[in-house]
């Protein structure tokens, strides 16, 4: 989490190899074994403005895309229509950490979930 004056910044980059096959997907992670506060959770209740969410390049030393995603968006989307209008999934480790996958392409276009965007 980055801070600044008036905001919260969450920040989120997996490895190489995601941009291409879930283009339009991002992951928060939902579970983690020593049972602490987790992303979502944090996101759930409140924390963080935004979450920036980039795919590292081939050799880890760039971002080869990424989103702004405005997480006032998210959490309205959640309370309107609830995780039943939105595609999601969970994915799970086999450390037991588990994330939460959402498609940007299922939430409503008012407000804007994807504020910002790569080329």
């Amino acid at each position: 989490m980055l801070d600044a004056r008036d905001m919260r910044i969450a920040a989120r980059v997996p490895r190489p190899g995601y941009a291409d096959r879930y283009p339009y997907q991002f992951t928060i992670r939902s579970r983690v074994p020593s049972g602490a506060e987790t992303e979502l959770s944090k996101i759930v209740n409140g924390k963080g403005d935004w979450l920036f969410y980039g795919h590292a390049d081939a050799s880890q030393t760039a971002i080869e895309s990424w989103y702004l995603i405005d997480l006032n968006a998210f959490r309205a989307a959640l309370i309107r229509q609830g995780a039943q209008g939105l595609s999601w999934g969970n994915k799970c480790n086999p450390d037991g950490t588990r994330f939460t996958w959402v498609d940007i392409r299922s939430f409503p276009d008012d407000p804007a979930l994807v504020v910002a965007r790569s080329p």
